[in-house]
């Protein structure tokens, strides 16, 4: 037999050989560290009947328990129709006790009746990407099951600091541990993606909300906490928008707010066919992170379009009525319900700037549960020409009234002709 031949044959031999260690290795992470996982339950009080269902892990010998805010965000929004519990993994239960949260961080710590002799440590300095990292949850309710996966580092001009985690979290593994081999906890379960590509919580936040959690006394009502938390989020981000420069993109002859924030992430497309009667630029930016307040209230704190049409085979009256149609669409993507937000209250006027008439509509409704928190558009129109245009909207979530107001004031005055 030719020698490349057995020697190819050997090699394949000794990798399938190796092949089940991993395996093996994973399954002995998860018996050692199982017993410090716990399922949380969220129940509606009068019937008891399940409404959610997450993960969490203990951290401390005195029986605290991290998870994710979106978990037990019902204990905050609807203490008296909802409970929770925590089922430990002998099985035993335990009523749930919220201690603090971080509604922007999307973690929350929580507490049992008893005390806790097995429990994890937190470990927040880097990792070599590519490091061999286990997810631990209970996904669809199935059971504790482990994940195995690789760190992958920071995402890249995230909005908010998140790990990418290549591995398969699952809907209920959302505050369970991701962990080294060793049993060091780097981040919690967070979201997904799909196809392997989940995020985590860092761990160094964690450590953070737990000294928060051991300084405070736990005296402010949850919504209102909640209201602070998002308050000054938005505040430092508002800040950040309003002091620094205004990039630009182009769309035929206008310059256009472009990629004002390296956590935007920016598409354009075009539509040139020459059989059609207009030609339609487009560019569209998002902040792209949604911030979890309640099941039926997410906050997505920057979005804005620019829509350029230009036709020379309509008239007049026809591209007016294309123009309007446009202008009039508003099919934005706030995501709140009746119960969350009132009605827009809006306001139209007409603006003067750079050699340019532009029509204004400013819309702003607030948050019924969070005072000082707005939802805000902005809708913006040339009207320089019969056939030209370009129409531009922004919608701000979350923001106070004031950097609405200022934002929306900075974002016409990067409106103008390209030099």
């Amino acid at each position: 037999m030719n020698r490349s031949l057995i020697a190819c044959m050997m090699l394949l031999g000794l990798i399938c050989q190796a092949a089940p260690a991993p395996a093996a290795e994973t399954q002995e992470v998860f018996k050692r560290f199982q017993n410090r996982i716990v399922q949380i339950r969220i129940l509606e009080t009068s019937s008891g009947s399940r409404v959610a269902l997450g993960s969490g892990f203990s951290v401390s010998r005195t029986g605290e328990i991290v998870t994710n805010f979106h978990v037990i965000s019902e204990l905050v929004h609807k203490p008296q129709q909802y409970r929770a519990e925590i089922v430990y993994f002998d099985g035993h239960t335990e009523p749930l006790k919220l201690l603090n949260f971080d509604a922007v961080r999307d973690l929350a710590v929580v507490s049992g009746t008893a005390p806790s002799p097995f429990y994890f440590d937190l470990y927040a300095p880097p990792l070599q990407q590519g490091t061999r990292v286990f997810s631990i949850g209970i996904p669809l309710d199935l059971g504790f099951t482990i994940v195995e996966g690789t760190y992958n580092g920071l995402l890249e001009n995230s909005q908010y600091e998140k790990i990418h985690f290549t591995g398969s979290i699952n809907h209920g593994m959302s505050g369970g541990p991701a962990i080294l081999d060793d049993g060091r906890v780097i981040g919690v379960n967070v979201a997904t993606s799909g196809n392997q590509v989940s995020f985590l919580v860092p761990a160094k936040f964690v450590i953070t909300l737990l000294e928060q959690t051991h300084g405070e006394a736990g005296t402010v009502p949850l919504l209102e906490k909640l209201a602070a938390q998002l308050r000054e989020n938005q505040k430092q981000f508002m800040e950040q928008l309003l002091t620094r420069g205004m990039d630009t993109v182009n769309l035929g002859p206008y310059l256009l707010p472009g990629k004002i924030a390296p956590y935007l992430k920016c598409w354009g497309d075009s539509d040139r066919n020459p059989d059609d009667l207009f030609t339609h630029l487009s560019h569209f930016c998002s902040s792209g992170d949604d911030l979890y307040i309640s099941g039926s209230h997410h906050i997505r704190f920057l979005n804005f379009s620019h829509d350029y049409l230009t036709s020379q085979k309509l008239g007049k009256r026809r591209f007016y009525n294309l123009y309007q149609n446009y202008f009039a669409d508003n099919d934005g993507h706030f995501h709140a319900g009746k119960e969350d937000v009132t009605k827009f209250s809006c306001q139209s006027d007409f603006v003067e700037h750079a050699d340019l008439t532009m029509r204004t509509v400013l819309c702003m409704r607030s948050y019924k549960k969070l005072p000082g928190l707005y939802d805000a558009v902005l809708k913006v129109a040339t009207l320089d020409n019969d056939r030209r245009g370009v129409l531009s909207t922004v919608e701000l979530g979350g923001v106070s009234y004031e950097n609405a107001v200022l934002f929306s004031r900075k974002y016409l005055e990067g409106i103008s002709w390209k030099k």
